[in-house]
């Protein structure tokens, strides 16, 4: 179970989801749905929610995620102690700083290595969770310092993935 806390159009909301077999039980401020969500190429989505379908964009941005849904575009940000809360991200950080998964799931991919130099959005790991491949990218410029999963590994939300410098 994941739960994490979201704010849309200045409004914060309590969300929580876990697997339900081949769905996803999805509450938003305690009202539950379950969800069958299927990921294509990049950013798209689709999703089933009761009868109705909905084609989804999500990209990653500096304040969080811009959802689209149809023609609908929405700004997320996701309020969260296991990530930066200062504006821009990561930038202006000292220290290391840990990427940690979101969401419990299996490592695909792993797309850098230690001693590597990152770009702020860079994909640095791929954690399927749902039967979604979700790219988990560098909040800022740096160094790989320590690859902290291996390709098959199970982990847990806000499991250390990378550390960069």
């Amino acid at each position: 179970m994941t739960r994490f806390e979201a704010e849309i159009d200045g409004q914060t909301h309590q969300v929580v989801f876990e697997p339900a077999g081949e769905r996803l039980r999805v509450l938003v401020d305690g009202r539950e749905r379950l969800v069958d969500a299927r990921a294509f190429d990049g950013f798209f989505y689709s999703l089933l929610i009761g009868q109705h379908s909905y084609e989804v964009t999500v990209e990653e941005n500096e304040e969080g995620f811009r959802v689209q849904v149809g023609t609908e575009a929405l700004q997320v940000r996701r309020l969260d102690p296991l990530r930066s809360s200062r504006p821009g991200g990561a930038r202006g950080r000292s220290g290391p700083t840990r990427v940690r998964s979101l969401m419990p799931g299996k490592v695909v991919r792993i797309l850098v290595e230690a001693g590597q130099q990152v770009a702020e959005g860079q994909p640095l790991v791929v954690v399927e969770a749902m039967k979604m491949e979700n790219e988990v990218r560098s909040p800022g410029p740096g160094k790989v310092t320590r690859v902290c999963v291996t390709p098959g590994a199970t982990v847990e939300g806000g499991a250390d993935l990378v550390t960069l410098e």
